[in-house]
């Protein structure tokens, strides 16, 4: 079933091999990590232009930044082939525990933007959106596979619960929401419930049916069951 394509992911990659970008591939992507950037006030692209001036300082990174205007792609993940970013200390043994693996190395990292002018309200739909976009690309379960940065590092980390209380939400409100935005982004696909050769056969009686009466309510009704065969054999209603 395909996903509704809310927002536009936007790749911004950062120089590498370098520091921040290894180029090391993501075997596999098994939980999604929450963040905040913790700098309030400076949006996705300065974030991410931030990163790339010093993209051989440190090796500090994340994936994906959002604020209010732009989702914004650093290390590839959703956009290109998934890469590692570095976005929770290896000394840390609370994602072993969780999920059996260091999130450095099988997790996505996603940065909330907040603060000065940027609107909060609006940067939580895209952070929401790509977070739930992210687990269905991935085959994730929101309601259990994605963590808090302060979940995996209390002792040095809270976010991203600063934001979220700004905004009168629990990390639990915020992972429903994800929920929820999965649910509706996900788009059923047509159940086809006869050939497209046999409705197509169907339709042609129904059309001199049509063709043979001058009532107006008669022809409304073969229009209809004409496009009921197409809905069922998953051809555009006409």
């Amino acid at each position: 079933m395909p996903f509704q394509m809310k927002y536009e992911i936007i790749p911004r990659y950062l120089p590498g091999p370098s520091k921040r970008r290894p180029m090391l591939p993501l075997a596999r992507c098994r939980f999604m990590v929450a963040h905040d950037t913790g700098n309030p006030g400076a949006t996705a692209a300065a974030n991410v232009s931030y990163f790339q001036r010093t993209s051989n300082d440190m090796s500090s990174s994340a994936h994906i930044f959002v604020d209010d205007n732009e989702i914004l792609e650093c290390i590839p993940f959703l956009t290109g082939p998934a890469e590692k970013a570095y976005h929770v200390v290896y000394n840390v043994t609370t994602d072993n525990a969780r999920y059996g693996a260091d999130a450095n190395d099988a997790a996505g990292a996603v940065e909330l933007c907040h603060g000065g002018r940027i609107r909060l309200t609006e940067s939580y739909k895209r952070y929401v959106w790509v977070m739930a976009y992210a687990c269905y690309r991935y085959g994730l379960n929101p309601s259990t596979d994605i963590a808090g940065h302060y979940m995996l590092d209390p002792a040095r980390r809270s976010d991203p619960q600063q934001p979220l209380r700004q905004l009168g939400k629990t990390f639990s409100d915020f992972v429903r929401d994800v929920e929820e935005e999965y649910r509706a982004s996900v788009i059923p696909e047509p159940q086809i419930l006869i050939s497209a050769e046999d409705a197509n056969k169907m339709i042609r009686f129904l059309s001199a049916s049509y063709f043979a009466v001058n009532d107006a309510s008669a022809q409304a009704e073969f229009h209809r069951l004409a496009n009921e065969l197409r809905r069922i054999s998953g051809q555009p209603a006409q």
